[in-house]
Parts: structure tokens; sequence; C-alpha cells
């Protein structure tokens, strides 16, 4: 875990509390992209887990759910897998995510055993936005065909985005989430992601719970 403010820093913030889940060996990937670019965009109460700590993140987050916070869980790889259990188990305890973002959860990583028993693609009734992106030219974090991609409301109360990067696009399981240098990032990547995230992000500053 890798922790930004303080506790009493980060109750008093109005930023949302962000979790952001890395994958399996991609802790210092996200540290020099994902965990960057959101604290460089005014995001400070940014935390970094791992993708075996559900319980841990859920804790947290309910916390920050109690001093009146926003709360978003975003997962990459393996992390996106365990995004959708953070989530399933908030929504045991009550707690509501405001926005859930699932990056590349999918293809090779479901095969670990710990996987077997998760629905990954049947996102809870507490979680009221969530995008859900993934790559065509991505096999560890798609599955095939395309379809089982697909996340799913249980409630007509929710809204649910999959965003696909097709083909031509040429997103691959790493540039999915390349944040730096800028000049490298993919600009489709930055279209539909990095600025669409901002955007989401900027709406949960300014309305609180």
């Amino acid at each position: 875990m890798t922790p930004d403010l303080s506790k009493e820093d980060a109750a008093n913030s109005s930023s949302p509390c962000i979790a952001l889940i890395y994958g399996f060996a991609a802790r210092e990937h996200m540290q020099r992209n994902l965990l960057r670019w959101l604290r460089e965009s005014g995001y400070a109460n940014t935390t970094l887990y791992g993708h075996l700590q559900a319980i841990r993140i859920a804790d947290d987050l309910q916390a920050a759910s109690v001093k009146g916070q926003n709360i978003v869980v975003i997962g990459y790889s393996q992390g996106g897998l365990e995004a959708v259990r953070v989530a399933h188990e908030l929504d045991k305890r009550g707690v509501k995510i405001a926005l859930l973002v699932t990056i590349a959860g999918g293809g090779g990583g479901r095969l670990f055993p710990h996987r077997w028993a998760d629905d990954p693609r049947t996102i809870p009734a507490n979680v009221a936005r969530c995008f859900n992106y993934f790559s065509e030219n991505d096999f560890l974090g798609s599955d095939s065909p395309l379809e089982k991609n697909l996340a799913v409301p249980v409630s007509n109360k929710q809204y649910i985005e999959n965003i696909l990067f097709a083909k031509k696009d040429r997103v691959s399981h790493i540039a999915i989430t390349k944040c730096y240098p800028v000049d490298k990032v993919c600009p489709r990547v930055s279209e539909k992601l990095l600025n669409r995230l901002q955007s989401e992000l900027a709406t949960l500053q300014q309305d609180r719970p």
C-alpha cells in the first residue's frame, strides 16, 4: 500500500477518496503512471493498493465514506478484477461507490485460482457510475470473444459504460495505463480514458455526498 495524506488531512480533503489498485507485478508501473498522474492532477487523496487486499481496501473506503467523502475505485489488470471484488464487499456493507473504473481487468488474469469464483462483469447496485476499459490488442487483460468483457448493471439506476480500444488504436496492456512521458501517451488513451477520468473526478470534487 502506498499512502499519501495523513488520516486527518484525508478526512478534511474535498477531493474524493481514491483507491488505485495495481495488477500482478505492476506496482512500479502504477507508481510511475496513474498514481503520479492522479496526484499531479490534484487528487492527493489517492492510495495505491495491491491486487490481493480487497478487505483492507474496503475497510479504508468505508472509513472515508463515514467521513462524507465520495468513494472512487480504479483497478488495472488483476487490480481491475480486485476493484469489482471491493465493490461487492462494500455493497454488503451498504457503502456507495461514486465511480468504479476497471482497466484491462480480464484475459490471463482470470486464470489465477483465487479469481475462479469472481464475477468481474456484474457491477453491484452500490456503484453509481462504472467505466470499463478493454483493448482488442491486449490478450493479457481482455477476454475472448469481446462480448465477455462487457460489464453489466444490476439496477436501472446505474450508469455503466464499456469502452473498447479497437485494433487500429494499437493500445497494448502497458499502453492502456501509460501516462508519462506525455508525448509518448497514446492519443486514444488520452482522449477516452485520461480526459474522461479527469472530467468525472472534477465533478465528484464539486459534489460531495
